[in-house]
């Protein structure tokens, strides 16, 4: 719960800032990049979170990342900032909450879509396209693979669920033969 409350007061003071610089996007673009990054190489992360290395070795970690990513000076005042502050633990939760004030900022939604197959990118956008119809914002589809749903596509969208998989038709059917039965 803590780790919520620090990463919302911090992310809020990033995109306030941002927005004040208009660098929203940029540092969006940045915060995800940086966020690749630490996927890619995880002991940078190991560094940031963990509180036995010192504050220069976190210090000197951020500089190689700079160097590396061609950090903007805004965002790199921020991350010394989370570092003096032993904050930088949070960076990922801080950039998930960045993540979710841009959005609002610019009226998107994401949306999760799930498949039993692949689909090729005009699918995708034509559900976006219906998603965006429903919702009335721009609509970013996350799609993910599983077969187990037989056939059909599930979406969510917030709290909106639209499945039209042919697992949940399948089980429909069979609870309404189910029932049938018992009446």
């Amino acid at each position: 719960m803590k780790s919520q409350v620090v990463a919302k007061r911090y992310a809020k003071a990033l995109f306030e800032l941002a927005l004040s610089e208009g660098k929203l996007e940029e540092c969006m673009e940045e915060l995800k990049a940086l966020e690749r990054l630490l996927d890619e190489v995880p002991e940078f992360e190991k560094v940031f979170k963990s509180p036995i290395y010192p504050e220069e070795v976190k210090r000197q970690t951020l500089a190689t990342i700079k160097e590396q990513s061609e950090m903007s000076p805004l965002l790199f005042r921020f991350l010394e900032l989370l570092i003096e502050k032993r904050r930088a633990d949070y960076l990922r939760d801080i950039v998930h909450v960045y993540e979710r004030l841009y959005d609002e900022h610019n009226n998107i939604v994401r949306a999760e879509v799930t498949a039993a197959t692949d689909l090729d990118e005009r699918v995708i956008e034509k559900i976006a396209s219906s998603l965006k119809e429903m919702v009335g914002k721009t609509v970013i589809v996350e799609f993910r693979k599983d077969p187990e749903l037989i056939g059909g596509v599930i979406a969510k969208v917030g709290d909106l669920v639209l499945d039209g998989s042919v697992r949940t038709q399948l089980r429909n059917i069979k609870e309404t033969l189910k029932r049938g039965e018992l009446g």
